[in-house]
């Protein structure tokens, strides 16, 4: 592979690349009735509405401050809209302990507003995808308090029990710095129930028929509501043996019965999974439709390792063999979620790399795989900052920013655990980042405001009108994404060489030095230049990039 572009070719013929002049969104409204492929050619946008505005000052950020937001995001460029959970939950885990699957926080809002953001989103050409969290529910949920209240109750099937205790270690839970097990006791039901999260997050038994009807009334109501992708939340742990008999769904029974009744009602309704596993595991995810989209742990991974080595062999490889596992798979790429920064996929040795080279103190790591840290404050100062932005827009599949990332948010390592990178937008200099008028609250205590990655220094409004800003190379990059459909899709040609990753689609190519140094390159003179440094003096500065055009 180094030195030469690999061609990477469709598995069944395509004209991707080939298409006339036509817009993303005529492209999404011809297919929005009959078909999911819509999450192949837009840029996710993950929001978390409790931190993203706050209107009626009481801290807290709402659907109502998100709307009067809807201008910026439009002027940015996104097409789907990712809503982290904002059901009413105690929010123990940033609101994946749903205590209600069809209402909304009354701190963010109501159904009613929710209905008016979806409709101001499709009148703008914008998507909407909301959490399916069907893994599990919280302790406070009603079929919960029911289910241990009374074992004679249907709702006690709806969990997964053990009746005598089962052994468990910390190794076993996704957070073994923080729960003793999967497994805790109930009093009142004198019964152990399994959580493979927090103990506060009982497992919900998705091999019983009644829970995935349920599920799929959920799934309807939604549907009903205007969302039209639902990412489904730990899929890679939704289907996994949960150590008592008859407590196991099967992937491929569940999936497929998901994707028929979506043909039947709703066929234009993306299914996106959140599924960490090895690249071995993953051809299931895609068979017979069943996913979609999957979060591209695996690229987000070695991506690091190739910043810390500042070598582009580690992502050619993998972007290469997936490809080679899943060719008919599509991606959601990104740099940086919302919780921490799992390593898990890596080896042990090169997750200590990565560790080492971004997260020298204790501090910054966790769950001994992890990193807490934050996109822009890991890079080596904006050079690499804007290289790692306009990466993440070049591999096979859709980009998916974090509201921030296109302004360079920094974290708040003073916070527990993964609410490191949970802080509150900053669209100004002004208190607070500009997330409240007037309010104070835990959201709003976690605001950074010095720095160089405060609000006092970045936030939208000082990098609105600066040609040079991240804020302007994010809405260009969208735009170079929405001119140019061929990119992300099939056939395409990667080349690995040193530290720079050319990757090309047509006559389109984007190349990206992954070193501090300057490289030599082939010199571009017959090249339209699209977006980057200029290349015709036969090199690339440090972290460069480059997006051209062959004439």
């Amino acid at each position: 592979m180094p030195g030469t572009f690999r061609e990477l070719p469709a598995s069944a013929p395509s004209v991707r690349g080939m298409e006339p002049p036509i817009t993303d969104s005529e492209r999404r409204a011809a297919r929005a009735e009959t078909s999911p492929d819509w999450v192949r050619d837009t840029v996710f946008y993950a929001i978390d509405v409790a931190r993203f505005r706050d209107s009626d000052g009481d801290g807290f950020g709402d659907l109502p401050g998100l709307i009067e937001k809807f201008d910026y995001l439009e002027e940015l460029g996104v097409g789907c809209l990712w809503f982290l959970p904002f059901y009413p939950s105690a929010r123990r885990d940033n609101g994946y302990d749903v205590t209600d699957y069809y209402g909304v926080d009354p701190r963010m809002g109501t159904l009613e507003d929710f209905q008016r953001l979806t409709t101001e989103a499709h009148a703008r050409g914008i998507r909407v995808m909301v959490d399916l969290v069907a893994h599990h529910t919280s302790e406070k949920h009603p079929w919960f308090e029911a289910a241990r209240a009374d074992r004679g109750s249907r709702f006690h099937d709806y969990y997964v029990w053990s009746y005598e205790e089962p052994t468990t270690s910390p190794e076993e839970s996704v957070f073994p710095e923080e729960e003793r097990g999967i497994w805790s006791y109930s009093r009142h039901a004198d019964a152990w129930y399994r959580h493979r999260f927090y103990s506060f997050q009982p497992d919900l038994r998705i091999a019983n028929d009644a829970v995935w009807a349920s599920i799929l009334g959920v799934v309807d109501f939604w549907i009903a509501m205007g969302v039209d992708a639902f990412r489904i939340d730990a899929a890679t742990h939704l289907f996994e043996d949960k150590g008592v008999e008859g407590g196991t769904a099967r992937l491929d029974e569940r999936m497929d019965a998901l994707r028929s009744y979506l043909a039947e009602r709703a066929p234009g309704v993306a299914l996106v999974g959140e599924a960490d596993v090895a690249t071995s595991a993953i051809p299931p995810y895609f068979e017979r439709g069943r996913f979609d989209s999957l979060y591209n742990f695996l690229a987000n991974n070695t991506l690091f390792l190739s910043l810390a080595r500042e070598s582009a062999e580690p992502l050619g490889e993998c972007l290469a063999g997936l490809h080679d596992e899943v060719p008919d798979g599509t991606w959601l790429n990104f740099v940086r979620n919302l919780d921490e920064l799992d390593l898990e996929q890596l080896r042990p040795e090169d997750r200590a790399e990565v560790r080492d080279h971004f997260a020298p103190d204790d501090d910054m790591r966790i769950y001994g795989r992890g990193i807490r840290r934050g996109w822009a404050p890991m890079m080596r100062g904006e050079a690499q900052l804007r290289m790692t932005m306009s990466l993440l827009f070049a591999p096979p599949g859709a980009p998916l920013l974090a509201y921030g990332h296109e302004i360079g948010i920094g974290e708040n390592l003073a916070a527990e655990g993964r609410k490191a990178v949970r802080i509150p937008m900053q669209w100004s200099a002004e208190r607070h980042g500009g997330f409240t008028r007037e309010g104070r609250s835990g959201i709003t205590d976690a605001a950074q405001p010095r720095g160089r990655y405060g609000y006092r220094r970045r936030n939208v409004e000082a990098q609105r009108g600066d040609p040079q800003s991240l804020l302007t190379l994010t809405r260009e990059l969208i735009s170079l994404r929405r001119d140019h459909p061929s990119i992300g899709g099939s056939p395409w040609q990667l080349r690995a060489e040193g530290p720079l990753l050319w990757l090309a689609y047509g006559p389109l190519t984007a190349v990206h030095n992954l070193s501090r140094r300057h490289q030599r390159v082939e010199a571009v003179e017959s090249q339209r230049r699209l977006l980057g440094d200029d290349l015709s003096a036969g090199r690339i500065p440090g972290y460069g990039l480059c997006w051209f055009m062959a004439e």
